[in-house]
């Protein structure tokens, strides 16, 4: 009896460690000796300071028609740097060919979306390369009081941003001197066979921080990241040189 007691113990011993193994194992909590994929930290939000900015834009017949959607779109992409509102950054764009043809003042929208939309209905001019009357039409008249810009004395930054794949077909050094001697600080973006000293004599000092060219309008977006950090909060000292 002792010996067919002690056989039964054993077996059914056995059988609880085979059940056992059987037993699926709880799955650990995250956190708790499993390893976990490390994510990237969300990205900062943007800080951008109020500005009243307007894009100048080269309409030319020059630019093909698949070039002028990468630029509306280069512009929208820029849009999401900006805080727009009225007590924001107000924004304003104009293209010109032979003549000016501006699309909104500063005063005529007061949400992103607003914007973005307008420069999506924007059609292409296909004449020519007055840059000249550009930059004399945002001097004299984009950055006035009537069409939304804010008065001096609040120390508003204002920001032009000139667009540009060819020769002017009038003079702009001095126009753009005069503009900049008035406080509009501007960016000159060349696209293409652009003369770097036409773009130096349109863009504000440091040329390093204002003038930039690039080979083709599929290289534009890459002028994005460069603007974030002079737009988003990265460093804004630029502005009030």
């Amino acid at each position: 009896m002792r010996s067919l007691a002690l056989g039964l113990f054993f077996l059914l011993c056995c059988n609880a460690v085979r059940l056992d193994r059987r037993r699926p194992r709880p799955i650990a909590a995250r956190g708790q000796n499993e390893t976990t994929v490390q994510t990237k930290p969300a990205e900062k939000p943007c800080k951008a300071i109020p500005l009243d900015f307007v894009f100048v834009i080269d309409s030319s017949r020059s630019i093909r028609p698949n070039d002028y959607e990468k630029v509306k779109t280069f512009i929208i992409n820029l849009l999401q740097f900006l805080g727009v509102g009225s007590d924001a950054t107000r924004v304003a764009l104009l293209q010109y060919g032979s003549v000016v043809q501006p699309e909104f003042s500063l005063n005529t929208y007061t949400t992103r979306a607003e914007v973005e939309q307008a420069v999506r209905n924007m059609e292409h001019l296909a004449t020519g390369t007055m840059t000249g009357l550009a930059i004399q039409y945002t001097m004299e008249t984009a950055f006035t009081e009537e069409e939304g810009a804010r008065p001096a004395e609040l120390l508003i930054p204002r920001i032009a941003m000139v667009v540009t794949d060819g020769r002017p077909q009038d003079t702009v050094e001095e126009i753009a001197a005069q503009a900049r001697h008035a406080g509009i600080q501007i960016f000159a973006v060349g696209v293409g066979r652009v003369d770097m000293n036409t773009l130096k004599a349109i863009g504000s000092e440091p040329h390093s921080e204002h003038v930039h060219l690039v080979a083709n309008f599929s290289q534009i977006e890459t002028l994005i990241s460069v603007f974030q950090s002079k737009l988003c909060g990265g460093d804004e000292s630029y502005l009030f040189l």
